[in-house]
């Protein structure tokens, strides 16, 4: 009797998401001016480009565009003109021990075709997150914050392949 409730609930389920449009997202659809593209980030000799960059270059090749190394080859060029993160103590207790940080990923950008036409002219994204701290598990905070900061910038590499994708339609 509970397997035909349960199987019934997930019926109606499927049929209610099927019945709404929902989809999942899929692939990104890009526009051909951006099938061979070459990820400029804005880091000093030595240093390696930051999380978003690296993000944004894995995402577009997962969603079928060359990522080229050498920009002559390149149809389009996405400059990262600016990333980083940071955080900022958002509360403390009676005893002035810091109990919650707002973290901060911050970037810009630009895309310019290869004819030297702006495609998308210098814009920001920003994403945050809320982090609360546990003096028991400094360790595990730690590792919190590289997550959220990883997950920001994996963040803000999708809002860029959906504005790519944004000026295809």
């Amino acid at each position: 009797m509970r397997r035909i409730v349960l199987g019934g609930l997930l019926s109606g389920w499927v049929l209610l998401l099927a019945g709404c449009g929902f989809q999942l997202r899929g692939q990104a659809q890009l526009p051909p001016e951006l099938s061979v593209v070459y990820v400029q980030s804005q880091t000093t000799i030595g240093t390696p480009p930051g999380a978003l960059s690296r993000k944004l270059r894995r995402l577009l090749a997962d969603n079928g565009v060359t990522v080229t190394r050498d920009p002559a080859q390149a149809k389009a060029v996405i400059a990262i003109l600016r990333e980083g993160s940071g955080r900022r103590v958002v509360a403390v207790d009676r005893l002035n021990v810091k109990r919650q940080y707002f973290l901060a990923y911050d970037a810009a950008y630009q895309v310019t075709l290869a004819n030297g036409k702006t495609l998308i002219p210098l814009e920001g994204l920003s994403a945050n997150r809320t982090l609360l701290f546990d003096e028991n598990a400094v360790l595990g905070f730690e590792a919190a914050q590289e997550i959220l900061v990883d997950n920001m910038a994996e963040d803000l590499a999708w809002r860029i392949v959906r504005r790519l994708q944004a000026i295809g339609s």
